[in-house]
């Protein structure tokens, strides 16, 4: 069992962390939409107006922030007045990129419903790849306008007299790809007139444009795409956030490697990266207006996930250990990342759960989000660690990289921290003492996720292999010491005195 050493200054706290860091992604792709989240029709399931109950309840126990939709490559592909008045009236079009036919029977109307439902802010991805400027300022006059106009009266008409009030607009989906294959300066002047039109109908709208990663070193056009697109939008008012995407890959679903393991945690230092050099071009051009950034689509991805099976997948504690590490990382960043949303919410990739007919089960990522819901809207606080490490090449078999055995992040509301800790070694325990510095500690408990294997995963079989149990810490003075077991994470509450 090897030794660490965690301090913490609970008095120097910094940037308050977001809750839309810990939001959700639901795509019309597979059976996340239709299935998982709308079953009018089905009538084995509990629903209510066609929304899964249980769904709903879970994701209202989450305190699920914002949810981010309709895509994902179908948003631009995706015309909202196919989805919106008579359900017999509408169209049955094609999904184009996930090859699956698309009902209609879930628009703009149902989706605000399920919203309200779960209590979480609606993100609405518009259609730039193959929409016009006109199609999406109708969209947001459609949702947000209080006048009265054709549209209103629409919106009216299809129980909604009272405007939605969507804050958050994406302006396309990795335009760089899917959303049109854009090159970085074409894509910002495209950029320009979409924000335009959208600021001029609701000023007071968060517009989120579409970023790229930096992890495909063969091509430079992702690597300068960021910098392009800054550079021919000089217009920081029609700016609020800039996006990126980062799905993580690291050999089979159950049937990983050691090495697999280990590597996956380098990925994440690949995403802080990413981060560092978004960051530095936001600096350069928007000196005097803060762009946050949105990773508003991350997580696993694994290679049984294809097109033919809806990108289903199995869902392991490895998978949960990632979502930790990765929430961390956000934690500590979130002077600059003002959203992210995991991929997806039910039964695509890295899902909350899974559902099937009437049944579900939760996955353990979901446990993940539930143990870390405390850092939402707490302060960040200053945190050292000095702990193991082991080297591991990053993604695109770049230059090894030193990871740390324990990653951790800490926040704190008045005399309450939230320690969470992800152990990412595969076999090595650290016993760990963590330090308050000027402080003294009345008490301390938490939950620990854990299994004897990082493979072990939750499935209809066996819905609870994989869940917290909780712990209990003596503490003295302001001081105590914990062990964190090999591939596990442990969120613990510190109560101050």
């Amino acid at each position: 069992m090897s030794k660490g050493v965690i301090r913490l200054w609970p008095a120097l706290r910094r940037s308050r962390i977001s809750p839309n860091i810990y939001g959700h992604f639901a795509e019309h792709l597979g059976r996340c939409v239709y299935e998982g989240i709308w079953v009018d029709g089905q009538r084995r399931v509990p629903q209510e107006d066609g929304l899964r109950l249980d769904i709903l309840a879970a994701l209202k126990h989450l305190r699920a922030p914002v949810m981010r939709w309709p895509g994902g490559c179908f948003a631009d592909d995706y015309h909202w007045r196919d989805g919106i008045g008579p359900k017999k009236e509408r169209p049955t079009t094609m999904n184009l990129w996930w090859k699956q036919g698309e009902p209609n029977q879930v628009g703009t109307d149902e989706f605000m419903r399920f919203c309200r439902a779960v209590g979480c802010a609606p993100y609405v991805c518009c259609n730039v790849g193959s929409g016009s400027p006109w199609e999406a300022r109708d969209w947001l006059e459609y949702c947000n306008f209080g006048g009265d106009t054709t549209l209103t009266r629409q919106r009216a008409a299809n129980g909604s007299p009272e405007p939605y009030g969507v804050k958050y607009w994406g302006v396309g989906n990795e335009n760089w790809g899917c959303g049109g294959r854009y090159r970085g300066g074409d894509y910002a002047r495209d950029y320009a007139r979409f924000a335009t039109y959208l600021r001029a109908v609701d000023p007071s709208v968060e517009l989120i444009a579409c970023g790229a990663t930096f992890d495909d070193y063969k091509n430079p056009l992702f690597n300068t795409f960021n910098h392009d697109f800054c550079q021919e939008m000089p217009y920081p008012d029609l700016i609020d956030h800039i996006s990126l995407h980062r799905y993580f890959k690291r050999g089979d679903g159950v049937k990983f490697s050691d090495g697999d393991f280990h590597a996956l945690f380098a990925d994440v230092l690949s995403l802080e990266h990413d981060l560092e050099l978004t960051e530095s071009v936001l600096r350069y051009f928007y000196p005097h207006k803060h762009v946050g950034i949105a990773v508003d689509e991350w997580g696993m991805w694994h290679p049984s996930a294809t097109v033919e099976n809806g990108l289903e997948q199995e869902h392991t504690l490895r998978d949960a250990l990632l979502a930790g590490s990765v929430l961390n990382l956000f934690n500590r960043w979130s002077h600059r990342v003002s959203m992210a949303n995991i991929a997806q919410t039910v039964n695509v990739l890295q899902c909350m759960a899974v559902t099937d007919g009437a049944r579900m089960f939760l996955t353990p990522t979901y446990h993940v989000f539930d143990m870390m819901r405390p850092h939402m809207g707490a302060r960040l606080l200053t945190r050292e660690l000095d702990v193991p490490t082991y080297e591991a090449h990053g993604v695109g078999g770049s230059a090894k990289r030193s990871v740390a055995v324990l990653d951790a992040s800490a926040s704190g509301v008045g005399r309450k921290i939230l320690l969470t800790v992800s152990n990412q070694s595969i076999d090595e325990d650290v016993e760990t003492t963590v330090e308050l510095r000027e402080h003294t500690i009345a008490s301390v408990s938490g939950r620990v996720l854990n299994a004897d294997d990082p493979r072990a995963r939750n499935n209809f079989d066996t819905p609870g292999a994989v869940k917290p149990k909780r712990v209990r810490v003596d503490a003295e003075g302001g001081t105590f010491t914990h062990v964190f077991p090999a591939h596990s994470f442990t969120a613990l509450t510190i109560n101050l005195a």
